[in-house]
């Protein structure tokens, strides 16, 4: 890659310097092609002391392939085995009570909660009929009279 900068870089002067006139630009046109020219002759006669790189130089160039396929936007996930789903499955640990094998969603100490909403403050049960100026806590029907 040095080289080709450095090329690049002299090419550029030179340009810089043929365009400023017609007379030095066709000047430089001419003199392109006779190098042109004449570096093609290098590698195909190889006798000119100069070694012939080109060839070695194709065989230790490193192509860039296509990168790897990445999953489409919006497609589902990867299907789990059994033994991956059980594994994932036993380390649960419920956050209320603190025992292994359940969560918080199924846990039962809160679906035996859930019977508290018949109840009143004071653990009297109401009666079929009977009206307070509230429920219980747990109850999202508030009763006003």
């Amino acid at each position: 890659m040095a080289r080709h900068g450095l090329l690049a870089h002299k090419a550029a002067i030179l340009v810089d310097d043929a365009s400023l006139t017609d007379g030095r630009s066709t000047y430089l046109l001419g003199e392109f092609e006779n190098l042109h020219l004449r570096i093609k002759q290098i590698d195909i006669v190889g006798n000119t002391g100069i070694p012939n790189y080109s060839s070695k130089s194709r065989e230790s160039q490193q192509f860039i392939e296509d990168p790897s396929e990445v999953r489409a936007k919006g497609c589902g996930k990867r299907l789990k085995s059994s033994k991956e789903k059980a594994i994932s499955k036993c380390n649960r640990q419920c956050s209320v009570c603190g025992v292994a094998g359940h969560d918080k969603r199924t846990c039962p100490n809160l679906n035996s909660r859930s019977n508290v909403d018949t109840y009143h403050i004071d653990n009297t049960p109401n009666k079929p009929g009977e009206h307070d100026t509230f429920t219980t806590i747990g109850s999202s029907n508030f009763q006003y009279m």
